[in-house]
């Protein structure tokens, strides 16, 4: 089921109606938003339940169990298992198929094996994650178990964030169910530009540059250098109004139920380092990868080589949570080197740290560039499709004045402009608060203008998220 569709509008009015009128009864409220999220995520495929409640069954009674075991470590280790084997099943067994069969080939061997007729269930890797961090989380002593099954399977599969996140730990979960969960006329209007924000954001703005994206991926023969060059940066801002709106949308309608979520997108192409990129970039994705992977992998605490190789291993882990794909663990592997790089040479030179604006500028220019040159290999298919973008922009470097046409590139040109302008705007005017807290005119004006601007310029065709296929 589509946030962008019809059939989630109905949906979620029905669901918002009873979630009121059944806050007297608080476990039938549990209840019925546990049905409402099964009913939400047997839309796509109703068999692929059983791997969200054959996960929820697993961790919650190891949940159980952690506090009274005399090897607490053991039980852990089963959760990771089942977690990630569930993802090795369903989103990497095809492609390290693949990759032996590739091998085979290069050898000139005749082994071959046949690949599995799989499809891989949307948001298998968010809520293998959230289910993850629960055990861990009580192993390490850092949440006590959850006794009531119904309180656990909701925190697994509340429909917000079941498909494409944020990722919301269990504890952080637990302490809004556990709350009074009231949804104070803030709150409401909050919620309401967050939803409006995210519509917006996706149907107006990253479905209209998918238009211009995906003939530069997809077919990257027939593309010249500013189609390329257009391309690459209007996939930057496609995944960030597509994600971004989908978690806008999440978090918008989990406060009107009385639900916080943390945030998870912070304006992320202000950034002035790499670190900071990922301070504001899908940041509950980071601080999962920081507390569970990299901290566990001994962070910074073992010397500086250590730290160096964990910050590399936690971004090609992370860059493969993405996708089973080389392409994704170049990605990956891309933003580890510019870390590693930052750590190593740049935050030790002084004249690189000043804050006078020219520095700031070109702090911000080279981290923005970095960024959309991963987002080739993140947004092709194919490690030759990503070198064939890469090889338009140098090859067409000579004939850059010819190529560019008036018309239709000087429009995105300019969209892409405002789409920039719009980050500064938004992350130093504090714009989403300001209207959240707002009484008049300006809420009512910026409502209108949103509708207005979904009634007009929406694309005629539903577009599913990009994060789904994660």
């Amino acid at each position: 089921m589509l946030f962008n569709s019809l059939h989630f509008v109905v949906f979620f009015l029905i669901v918002l109606a009873l979630n009121q009128c059944l806050r007297a009864l608080p476990t039938m409220q549990k209840c019925m938003l546990l049905l409402a999220s099964y009913y939400f995520y047997g839309q796509w495929h109703w068999e692929y339940l059983l791997l969200i409640w054959f996960s929820t069954i697993v961790d919650y009674l190891i949940g159980l169990q952690l506090p009274r075991s005399s090897n607490p470590k053991r039980l852990v280790i089963i959760s990771v298992i089942v977690n990630i084997g569930f993802l090795a099943i369903f989103k990497y067994a095809n492609w390290l198929i693949a990759s032996f069969n590739g091998g085979a080939d290069a050898l000139g061997a005749a082994w071959h094996i046949t690949p599995i007729d799989l499809l891989l269930p949307v948001g298998i890797s968010f809520y293998t994650f959230q289910s993850l961090s629960y055990t861990i989380d009580v192993y390490r002593g850092a949440l006590q178990p959850r006794r009531r099954l119904l309180d656990y399977a909701l925190a697994v599969a509340f429909f917000p964030q079941l498909e494409a996140g944020p990722i919301v730990r269990a504890r952080e979960f637990f302490i809004e169910l556990d709350g009074p969960r009231n949804v104070a006329l803030s709150d409401v209007q909050r919620a309401l530009v967050l939803i409006a924000f995210g519509f917006v954001k996706k149907m107006v703005f990253a479905d209209t540059l998918a238009g211009f994206v995906d003939p530069v991926f997809d077919h990257p023969e027939g593309a010249h250098f500013w189609d390329t060059l257009l391309g690459i940066y209007a996939f930057a801002f496609q995944i960030y109004c597509d994600f971004s709106g989908y978690t806008d949308i999440a978090i918008g309608c989990a406060l009107l139920l009385g639900i916080r979520f943390p945030q998870n997108f912070n304006y992320p192409y202000i950034a002035e380092s790499l670190q900071d990129f990922w301070r504001r970039w899908h940041m509950t994705l980071s601080r999962w990868l920081r507390d569970y992977l990299y901290i566990a992998l001994g962070g910074n605490r073992r010397g500086e080589a250590r730290t160096l190789a964990n910050l590399m291993i936690t971004m090609l882990l992370g860059g493969l949570w993405h996708g089973a794909s080389w392409n994704f663990v170049i990605w990956g592997g891309l933003h580890g080197g510019y870390l590693v790089f930052e750590r190593v040479a740049l935050q030790r030179l002084p004249f690189w740290q000043s804050p006078a604006l020219p520095m700031r500028l070109l702090r911000w220019l080279l981290t923005f560039h970095l960024v959309c040159f991963a987002w080739i290999f993140f947004r092709a298919k194919t490690l030759t499709a990503s070198l064939a973008v890469i090889g338009n922009l140098l090859h067409g470097a000579a004939s850059v004045i010819q190529d560019f046409s008036q018309d239709h590139h000087l429009g995105l040109a300019l969209l892409l402009i405002a789409l920039m302008l719009s980050q500064f705007i938004g992350g130093y005017g504090h714009i989403k608060q300001r209207l959240s807290e707002d009484r008049g005119t300006r809420f009512a004006a910026a409502m209108t203008l949103i509708l207005l601007a979904l009634i007009l310029f929406t694309p005629g065709k539903n577009i599913p998220f990009i994060y789904f296929q994660f």
